[in-house]
């Protein structure tokens, strides 16, 4: 039953209580704390699951890959750096002092062994050999009339000696300033190329001063310089193999020819040479790396230069060398002994054998006797 009342201008309704009345709704604000809440636990939960899994992670042993040794070739090696140069060769001017009358020859030309390369103005040592000429021709006179007045019994034998004696020394003085002329034209002593010209045209020099070199082309070799702590592994006849900046692409071998038997006190290195043969690319002073091969093993034990670790550094140099072996579940280490040293593969002299399973890329964390997994 429902009733209406009006009073002092306002409406009231009555609801009788037999009728549904419907629940009041929840303000605003307490529906967006009850979110909160919820948003919350799930928070809650998903970090404690993640710290649960991640305690789980950490407690298991961690994965590593292994490798096993593998056999091939090995080739040890000592580095140096060289240069290309002539086998026949020679720096050379004139034995005396003068001034340059003349040059024939430039940088780059190509000479015969004793083509005229330059000559000094040699006005006064002609001068001097006319000069003794003309002296001999007298002497020889002198020795015609003397002869025939000693014929006739007017002339005593001791002045025919003595005029002989002075043609002698007039021949002889002929000859002195005749060589004395020759040094006053510059000759190549070889067959080659005129690689540099140290004088210029009308320029003084003085005796032995160096005026050319000459290089032949025909034969070329390395000469490198080795390290001493290196030479003593280095033999006659032992194969290199050079590098040039010029030819990035190309390896030339060699092999070795010569060993210098005294070192350099200041760069403590040894002079190493290889011939190089008649066909090479290689050019006359150009700058080449040079490896030297000291020892070569067809069947050598190798493993990959990651699964190396090292001791701390001595004097500079790399630690022991170790590995880690995987054993019942478990990290080993190793100690080796290391030979050959490549970009890729290392040789293991001794420590390893074939079918160990050693740790590739250990990290510093890794131990020894550290519980491990070994990844599929």
């Amino acid at each position: 039953m429902e009733t209406e009342s009006r009073g002092a201008g306002e409406l009231s309704i009555i609801r009788g209580a037999g009728l549904p009345v419907p629940a009041p709704q929840p303000k605003p604000i307490e529906k967006r704390r009850r979110g909160r809440r919820i948003l919350s636990a799930i928070a809650t939960i998903a970090v404690l699951g993640l710290a649960f899994a991640g305690w789980g992670a950490w407690l298991e042993p961690p994965r590593v890959a292994v490798v096993l040794p593998s056999r091939g070739p090995a080739i040890e090696a000592v580095y140096a750096t060289g240069v290309v140069e002539a086998i026949d060769y020679a720096r050379f001017g004139a034995t005396v002092a003068g001034r340059v009358a003349e040059l024939r020859v430039d940088e780059g030309d190509v000479v015969r062994k004793g083509d005229v390369v330059a000559r000094l103005d040699d006005r006064q040592p002609r001068a001097r050999l006319q000069d003794a000429k003309a002296r001999l021709t007298m002497a020889e006179a002198e020795i015609a009339r003397d002869q025939t007045l000693m014929n006739r019994g007017v002339l005593a034998v001791q002045t025919l000696e003595r005029a002989q004696q002075e043609r002698d020394q007039a021949a002889a003085a002929v000859d002195l300033f005749a060589r004395q002329l020759e040094d006053y034209t510059v000759l190549s002593p070889l067959s080659g190329t005129v690689m540099k010209r140290d004088v210029q045209l009308g320029e003084t020099v003085a005796a032995n001063a160096v005026m050319f070199e000459i290089s032949s082309t025909a034969r070329k070799r390395i000469a490198a310089d080795v390290d001493e702590r290196d030479i003593a592994g280095v033999r006659l006849g032992a194969s290199l193999a050079a590098r040039a900046d010029g030819f990035p692409d190309e390896a030339f071998q060699a092999k070795v020819t010569n060993i210098r038997r005294q070192g350099d006190a200041s760069s403590r290195t040894f002079r190493v040479e290889a011939d190089l043969p008649a066909d090479t690319k290689l050019m006359i002073g150009m700058t080449v790396d040079v490896d030297v091969v000291v020892n070569e093993k067809p069947d050598a034990l190798l493993l990959p230069a990651g699964a190396i670790a090292h001791g701390p550094s001595q004097g500079g140099r790399p630690g022991a060398p170790f590995v880690f072996v995987v054993d019942n579940g478990r990290a080993r280490r190793v100690d080796v002994k290391t030979g050959a040293v490549g970009t890729a593969r290392i040789e293991i002299v001794s420590g390893l054998k074939d079918g160990d399973s050693v740790v590739v890329d250990p990290t510093d964390r890794t131990r020894d006797g550290q519980a491990i997994r070994v990844s599929p």
